[in-house]
């Protein structure tokens, strides 16, 4: 829970980030690049390995929500969940999630509202992986609030709902907003230097004499650290805008 508790917490709690066990998520990020490569490469598979990556990515969000939620003085039991109560969480979260994703492709593609109406699709993947253009980062940002709203209600033994998440960030927008926007800037601030280390990578693998198995491993490690620090950037940002927001509202 986000929120802090009455027991005997002082007004302004001193807040830390650190230290911050931002590995554990890394496991689950491996598996969301690895399946992300293979659905891309089409096939039969794809869609079974667009769904593994995505509940992937979402055990990793989970994992970092609940370490950054402590680090910032607040309680969870997040990371006490077995493996089948977190799979039950995805199927609670993503159904929901993609529901929204396809409504705002639909509505994007009819009202021309951009040129790529198709990457609002990609709104939950874009929360660790680059988006194609501003309004896919900004998006993502905003689709990141949702889910963090959705996973903290598991604290409160409710199942996730979105629209009770909804209501909860119309309730801390005052904080939320600026936290999606600040989430939407650093990705915009990533997007070159991810560009510049990708055509390294390129260039490896056009002009290296690197053994293939060296390459497909060094391409991986590209792939899941920028992702790791995406996700634990837009996390941490979301996680601190709704504790302030949680700390103002005790204060009013």
């Amino acid at each position: 829970m986000i929120a802090p508790s009455a027991a005997a917490r002082p007004a302004f709690p001193n807040v830390s980030f650190g230290p911050f066990r931002l590995l554990e998520a890394v496991p689950w990020l491996l598996v969301a690049a690895t399946m992300r490569v293979i659905a891309f490469a089409g096939g039969l598979i794809a869609l079974p390995a667009i769904m593994l990556a995505n509940i992937a990515l979402l055990l990793a969000f989970v994992i970092v929500t609940w370490r950054m939620v402590l680090a910032t003085d607040g309680r969870s039991g997040l990371g006490l969940l077995g493996l089948s109560q977190q799979i039950g969480m995805a199927r609670a979260v993503l159904p929901p999630i993609f529901g929204v994703l396809m409504a705002a492709t639909v509505v994007a593609a009819v009202t021309g509202l951009t040129g790529r109406p198709g990457e609002f699709m990609l709104g939950f993947d874009g929360i660790a992986f680059d988006q194609a253009s501003h309004a896919g980062r900004l998006w993502s940002a905003l689709v990141a609030a949702l889910v963090l709203l959705m996973v903290l209600q598991v604290d409160e033994a409710k199942k996730p709902s979105l629209l009770t998440a909804m209501r909860r960030f119309r309730d801390h927008a005052r904080w939320l907003v600026p936290g999606v926007l600040l989430v939407a800037a650093l990705a915009v601030l990533l997007h070159p230097l991810q560009g510049y280390v990708r055509g390294l990578v390129v260039q490896m693998w056009q002009q290296s004499e690197l053994p293939i198995s060296v390459k497909s491993l060094l391409s991986m490690v590209f792939i899941f650290s920028f992702a790791t620090v995406r996700l634990w950037l837009t996390v941490a940002i979301l996680v601190f805008a709704l504790r302030q927001s949680y700390r103002a509202r005790a204060c009013s």
